[in-house]
């Protein structure tokens, strides 16, 4: 299973946990207001949402990938995105490969026959690996909101 999943140097892939938030949020980035915190514990909780993360012999996180699942309507199943997948340091390719590989191996256990990725400037080295996983671009967009009055 992938939540006992241990990878090369002790490293071990686990599902995330409420007490990972501090760590997590340094890791992604993020606000510790709370308002904020309020939703990250109930995303960690959400079932409709898989968080893993990469921890070190000694605790710390030292990756994290999350994967969110909707109800499509013209799917007739659960879609599945790809919301972060985020390694600490330095090049982790095989870290960040390992940490794609639960995110499929729960999509397809989810019945998803696809996952998309959101993706920012920053994310070069996740686009890459994506790249090299066979991930195409396709039709999607995205439009700007702006926050509510």
């Amino acid at each position: 299973m992938a939540a006992r999943r241990m990878l090369e140097g002790g490293l071990r892939v686990r599902r995330g946990r409420r007490h990972d938030l501090e760590r997590l949020r340094d890791l992604i980035g993020g606000r510790a207001e709370p308002r904020a915190e309020r939703f990250a514990r109930r995303t960690l909780a959400d079932l409709s949402q898989d968080v893993y993360v990469a921890e070190a012999p000694g605790g710390e996180i030292v990756g994290v990938v999350s994967v969110a699942y909707v109800r499509s309507l013209a799917g007739g199943r659960f879609a599945a995105v790809l919301d972060t997948a985020r390694i600490a340091g330095g090049p982790r390719g095989e870290l960040l490969d390992a940490l794609l590989d639960v995110a499929e191996e729960r999509a397809r256990r989810r019945g998803c026959r696809q996952v998309r990725a959101w993706l920012g400037p920053a994310d070069a080295m996740l686009r890459a690996a994506l790249a090299s996983r066979g991930w195409t671009l396709d039709e999607s967009l995205t439009g700007a909101l702006e926050p509510p009055g």
